[in-house]
């Protein structure tokens, strides 16, 4: 998950290779990270978009696509969920290229 956040990962796919059933996989993971597959996915996906957003000038759109996302509205809802800010909001305030002007 963590190596290639941008793919495509089935959870029913992780489970079944390990030999266990979904909900199994699930409480098992849910235990060792405090999150479910999901919610794991997805903040690997947003810290990869923070990074990005602190040190690039790529778009909001060029991050979206390349942390795995291509829905526009569900990427901003993830990343206000998990950083209380929207991207722009965190780009304005995290990226040092924007905060020395330019």
């Amino acid at each position: 998950m963590e190596s290639k956040p941008e793919e495509k990962i089935s959870i029913e796919h992780l489970a079944a290779s390990l030999a266990i059933g979904r909900r199994n996989f699930d409480r098992r993971f849910i235990k060792a990270t405090g999150n479910t597959p999901t919610e794991y996915l997805q903040r690997i996906k947003v810290e990869d978009a923070k990074k990005s957003f602190e040190t690039s000038r790529r778009t909001i759109n060029e991050i979206m696509y390349e942390v795995g996302y291509s829905d526009l509205k569900a990427f901003r809802e993830v990343f206000r969920k998990i950083t209380g800010l929207s991207p722009l909001e965190y780009r304005n305030k995290y990226n040092k290229d924007v905060l020395q002007g330019g």
